[in-house]
């Protein structure tokens, strides 16, 4: 499989996407963002799947890492066997708040699980961030 690193050398190859291939940078291995720079060995066979980001420390790279994480989770793991009862656990959500995008996100995947019976757990210990949050208020 392609990675992101092989991906940017296209890119930089090609006269017109010094640009796209620049912004791509942080990403790559060895940068900050670079934790997703490589190839997926995890397949969505098991009956549990766990991502454990406790060594994450910035904030911004583990809201990141969410992000991707929840990606691959709908698309591998929860649109794979739709028959399948499956259920997805979000701990520390409280994060997705902070941005109105990732509040949005967080609601289209508990929007989006509903439809093919897939709850949304979330995990937080600030529930007054949740209750106070404009796009629950507007989602319900």
């Amino acid at each position: 499989m392609p990675t992101l690193s092989d991906f940017q050398k296209k890119l930089k190859s090609r006269d017109k996407c010094n640009e796209l291939a620049e912004i791509l940078v942080p990403f790559l291995k060895g940068n900050s963002l670079g934790i997703f720079d490589c190839e997926s060995k995890i397949t969505s066979d098991a009956e549990i799947i766990n991502f454990d980001m406790s060594e994450i420390k910035d904030e911004f790279t583990k809201l990141y890492a969410s992000f991707v994480i929840l990606t691959w989770v709908w698309q591998k793991f929860v649109l794979k066997n739709k028959e399948k009862r499956k259920i997805i656990v979000c701990d520390e959500a409280w994060l997705f708040l902070k941005y109105q995008e990732s509040a949005e996100f967080l609601v289209n995947v508990a929007r989006r699980g509903r439809k093919y019976n897939v709850p949304l757990f979330i995990g937080s210990q600030f529930i007054d961030e949740f209750l106070a949050c404009e796009e629950r208020k507007n989602n319900n």
